[in-house]
């Protein structure tokens, strides 16, 4: 057995990002063959031998508080020790430790081999000040910049580097780390200064680069080293936005899939410019003397200059990042990638190099699974995230062989590519398919990629084009080839019964509840009166006032104040929660703390407007996507619940009236329930963000509970009552309920029920399901999803 370290964490603000890598690098490279073992780096650069579970968190600060009970410490010799039985280090550690030199050093001191470039390398590239040196010196064309520090007279220099480029823009940068962490863009000298003073003030460093902002089109490309050492880049990718606004390409934007970036693999430059950058690429690989794999960020001038800005030398790993892009328009896929750039450090450490075969049977033998995702609504992008993870993740099974299908704007089903399914958005999926059909001829296209895929070694294969299925056309296939389709769906059709029911008239097995429970609990209302009527004296549910936004649209404003009053009378409370009624994924969710709120929320559903800045409301730390299809919302009482947080590896909680939001998955097999570990959800702002629920690296999830906070007792009671709830609601196959938990009286408030949660990469529903005994893997709980259907479909027919 080939073994493994993936070394993830560290001390930067990278390191959640640093746990989605790792996650990669689990999921993909785990086989008959090779065992991945995930060590861990604390803040304090500590290391600890952690379980493969805590690579599914969303944030080290799930478990960075209990490491000493979860986990194994690892001294300076406990370390040689598990070095020499370990064959290869796989570094995943991103920003500061990780990316600086530092780790290098060290396993270069231990005489290990590893996964990436050597630490003088590394040190080179990861300055940015010295990166751009470097380059300048081999000229190479550079940006002007300048090197501030605390110590330095900077109002001075900066006042004088604006004057003398005639700025209008700039950007202010550390010089150190990545995912635009600290990065802003500023329109004066002032602002300027004020960014560089954050920087120093937040310890992202002691010295902070300011350059002129880029007017041009910004681009990114992955460079693999190739089978006879040569670096070889891979097709470069435009990213495109909206820079108004001092707006950048932050680490919103880069982690979670929006409308506000937009990527195109390939990017869409002329085939000319495309080469001169997959040439320089070339040429700053060798130049750095970088190893097996790097990605390099940089600008396409309007005069053509191109100008390399950022040097990235451990690329993020997660499901849909720039690496897996573009090595999967050169025709490989995630484990194919990782299992190329593992090949790459074997040959330079002389290692035998572990082969992939043989670990998975041949498709005949595997049932057939649709796996469709996307839609039209709030959710479709959650939707992407969670098909394509749950496609992903059965391409490992041994039981079952999952194809991608996109579920459009307009209707139709397309059937995807593997390259095409790695899109950021939707949107993207939908206009490439579109340009698809468009293309009458590739000759180009082709010979390029034909000869980047002989460069890598690959088998010269192209693949084939989407292909477009009416909906209808989608349903009898699947019936004809006895598939069974797996609903990444989440909001509108695909969760309030509608597709659920043509399933159900074609007779196709598929995952989640029937129609008619999937529309009974999409719609809140329904639901609350549902819990309402079985009158159970621990089981409980908001009261709630349903509002037609066209209605209140033609109201006067004082109209509007006076309903707000008349509202909080009637709901007992001056803070409400708006919500859409049959909506999820926190679209649309906002706390009201005054009749000014109700009209402001009002004010961007008249202005059609796609989502609510930040900070628009108290207490609302991100953007609200609006949910634009909505027309009918709800209002109920906002529940204070107690403080929970993480600070300093340390759990707080200041307790008030002891109500605890939860969130708990339920597991349903021919009429039998069992509900998982619940996880406490803490949010930022006054509801859970966007972020917090799906964004891996961002939000924390308890699982199971801290028993200081919840005791055991209480737990197997919630899990009792939230079962029961699950019968009540008449929920099949498997769900997600939400609620409120009252540590003094042990009432639950049922906020929502989840018939298609998430099942993004770092979704608590992994996180429970790995908290069980015995333990479920996340592609073992996918799997369970499907046998306990079919089990349940197979019972019900015999009855």
């Amino acid at each position: 057995m080939f073994k493994i370290a993936v070394i993830c964490g560290g001390p930067s603000p990278e390191r959640g990002i640093s746990l989605n890598s790792a996650r990669s690098v689990l999921d993909h490279l785990s086989s008959e063959h090779i065992e991945v073992i995930p060590l861990y780096v604390d803040y304090k650069k500590n290391f600890y031998a952690i379980s493969k579970a805590q690579l599914y968190s969303n944030t080290p600060s799930d478990f960075d508080y209990k490491l000493s009970s979860t986990a194994r410490k690892l001294e300076s010799e406990d370390l040689k020790t598990l070095f020499q039985e370990i064959d290869l280090v796989f570094p995943v550690i991103h920003g500061h430790f990780g990316e600086d030199g530092q780790l290098q050093d060290l396993l270069e001191s231990y005489n290990v081999p590893f996964v990436g470039s050597g630490s003088q390398s590394v040190k080179k590239m990861y300055c940015k000040y010295t990166a751009n040196t470097v380059l300048k010196t081999h000229n190479f064309p550079t940006l002007p910049s300048i090197l501030l520090t605390q110590d330095d007279d900077c109002q001075t220099r900066i006042q004088t580097f604006f004057t003398q480029h005639n700025l209008k823009r700039a950007v202010v940068k550390p010089i150190y780390g990545g995912s635009s962490i600290g990065v802003s863009s500023v329109e004066s000298p002032q602002q300027a200064l004020d960014a560089c003073r954050v920087l120093f003030l937040q310890k992202r460093g002691t010295k902070a680069l300011l350059e002129p902002f880029c007017e041009g089109k910004e681009f990114t490309i992955v460079v693999f080293e190739g089978p006879l050492g040569d670096p070889v880049p891979l097709i470069p990718t435009e990213i495109e936005m909206d820079y108004s606004n001092n707006q950048i390409f932050d680490y919103r934007k880069k982690y979670l899939p929006t409308n506000q970036a937009s990527y195109h693999t390939p990017a869409r430059f002329e085939n000319g410019v495309m080469e001169q950058i997959r040439t320089q690429a070339k040429e700053i690989f060798k130049l750095f003397g970088m190893r097996d794999f790097v990605r390099l960020d940089g600008w396409l001038m309007p005069d053509q200059t191109l100008y390399f800005t950022d040097i990235n030398p451990i690329s993020g790993l997660e499901q849909n990042s720039f690496l897996f892009r573009q090595a999967a328009l050169a025709g490989l896929t995630h484990q194919h990638a990782l299992h190329h750039v593992v090949k790459s450090a074997c040959r330079h450490f002389h290692l035998a190099c572990p082969s992939l075969m043989g670990e998975v049977e041949t498709p005949r033998t595997r049932a057939p699974v649709y796996v469709l995702f996307g839609g039209k609504n709030a959710e479709r992008q959650v939707s992407l995230m969670s098909g394509t993870n749950v496609w992903l993740k059965l391409m490992r099974s041994t039981h079952y062989l999952p194809t991608p299908y996109f579920y459009d704007m307009q209707g139709d089903i397309w059937k995807l590519p593997y390259a095409y399914t790695l899109n950021h958005t939707v949107e993207e999926i939908y206009n490439n398919c579109l340009d698809s059909e468009k293309k009458t001829t590739q000759n180009d296209s082709n010979r390029s990629l034909l000869a980047l895929q002989s460069a890598l070694g690959i088998e010269q294969q192209l693949s084939l084009p989407p292909q477009r299925l009416s909906l209808e056309d989608f349903l009898k296939q699947a019936r004809e080839q006895g598939a069974f389709v797996f609903l990444g769906m989440h909001g509108g059709e695909g969760e309030d019964g509608t597709l659920q029911r043509l399933l159900e008239e074609y007779q196709i097995s598929h995952n989640g509840s029937d129609s008619q429970v999937s529309a009974l609990c999409m719609d809140k209302c329904l639901t609350g009166e549902t819990i309402t009527r079985f009158d159970h004296p621990s089981i409980h549910s908001l009261s709630k006032k349903s509002l037609n936004a066209l209605t209140l649209l033609s109201k006067s404003k004082k109209e509007i104040f006076a309903l707000w009053e008349s509202l909080s009378r009637e709901l007992g409370s001056h803070r409400l929660i708006m919500k859409p009624r049959c909506d999820g994924c926190s679209a649309g969710i906002v706390l009201f703390q005054s009749s000014h709120d109700l009209w402001l929320y009002l004010s961007f559903i008249k202005k059609g407007c796609a989502f609510i800045p930040a900070n628009s409301f108290a207490n609302q730390k991100e953007v609200v996507e609006i949910a634009a299809s909505s027309t009918e919302y709800l209002l109920e009482p906002y529940i204070d619940t107690d403080t929970i947080s993480i600070q300093q590896n340390k759990l707080h909680h200041i307790a008030k009236a002891g109500w605890i939001e939860l969130t708990v998955g339920v597991l349903e097999k021919q009429g039998k329930y069992q509900a998982l570990n619940p996880s406490i959800t803490i949010a930022e702002g006054a509801v859970l963000s966007l972020e917090e629920k799906f964004q891996g690296g961002t939000g924390v999830n308890l699982t199971p509970p801290p028993v200081e906070i919840i005791t055991e007792q209480a737990t197997q009671k919630i899990k009792e009552l939230v079962a029961l709830t699950a019968e009540v609601l008449g929920i099949q196959n498997y769900a997600r309920i939400d609620i409120f938990f009252n540590r003094y009286s042990e009432k639950i408030i049922v906020i929502e029920a989840n018939t298609l949660p998430g099942l993004t990469p770092s979704t608590v529903l992994y996180h429970q399901g790995l908290a069980e005994k015995p333990s479920l893997a996340p592609h073992a709980l996918l799997e369970r999803f499907i046998v306990d259907k079919l089990a349940s479909q197979q019972a019900s027919q015999l009855i």
